[in-house]
């Protein structure tokens, strides 16, 4: 009895977190450049004890890592909507002052002249420092990653580069969510710079979550959960089917 009442809570434990994963993807299906996480991991443990070294069980459990697969690419036209894709991602500083990772595009200039990401943080350069904008200066960013710019207007004042953008080669298996949302290493090893960096100008990334597939994942989740509370249920039942047996038998 108490291995199956193990066996469902343990189940129930998985679903629970399961649905929390499901929960951050829906909410997040408009998200630019929003990356779906992996559902889960198995993991084999051996169990010592008498006898032969033979007792194994796989268990599965849930993993912060995500799937960089590219999303849909929204053309905006904006000279500071950028794009990167397969296993390039975006370097940023964050207010803590360490860098992570990002897909996110949405590049704006800040109050203090620093270029900046929709969820805020500071774009690093290829040096990992800010990227600092002079006032009045009008900027594009080309696609090897560099931050160009030109202060007045007209054909005859070119642009100047000003920084380069830190793009970097991730490797999948190693990037994981950090609980600020961005993205950082497994190892807490910086990510090397990609050899070359593809930067998108005028183009966004969407989420790679697929609404249909995440509301299909849910409602599976929900009969699961089912099933776990009738094993429990039933293991209750045989309790007291036991024991009533014990009982007639004094």
């Amino acid at each position: 009895m108490d291995k199956l009442i193990f066996t469902s809570l343990s189940g129930q434990k998985y679903i629970d977190q399961r649905v929390q994963q499901i929960s951050n993807e829906i909410a997040n299906v408009s998200t630019t450049g929003f990356k779906r996480e992996f559902a889960a991991a198995t993991q084999t443990y051996r169990y010592d004890g008498d006898g032969f070294k033979s007792r194994y069980v796989s268990v599965v459990s849930p993993t912060a890592r995500v799937d960089l697969a590219d999303g849909p690419m929204q053309s905006t036209g904006r000279p500071l909507d950028i794009a990167v894709g397969g296993n390039q991602l975006l370097a940023v500083l964050t207010d803590k002052g360490d860098v992570a990772y990002t897909r996110r595009g949405d590049v704006s200039v800040g109050a203090d002249g620093l270029l900046r990401v929709g969820s805020g943080e500071r774009l690093a350069s290829d040096s990992g420092t800010p990227i600092s904008i002079p006032a009045l200066t009008e900027i594009k960013i080309g696609p090897d990653g560099t931050v160009l710019g030109r202060q007045g207007a007209g054909e005859a004042v070119i642009f100047q580069p000003i920084a380069r953008v830190q793009v970097v080669g991730a490797e999948p298996e190693k990037v994981v969510l950090r609980p600020d949302g961005l993205y950082g290493s497994s190892d807490g090893q910086p990510f090397q710079a990609a050899e070359t960096p593809v930067v998108q100008s005028g183009v966004l990334e969407g989420s790679n979550v697929s609404l249909f597939s995440a509301m299909v994942d849910m409602i599976s989740m929900s009969r699961r959960y089912e099933m776990q509370v009738k094993v429990l249920k039933q293991t209750s039942d045989l309790a007291e089917r036991s024991q009533s047996l014990a009982r007639l038998s004094q």
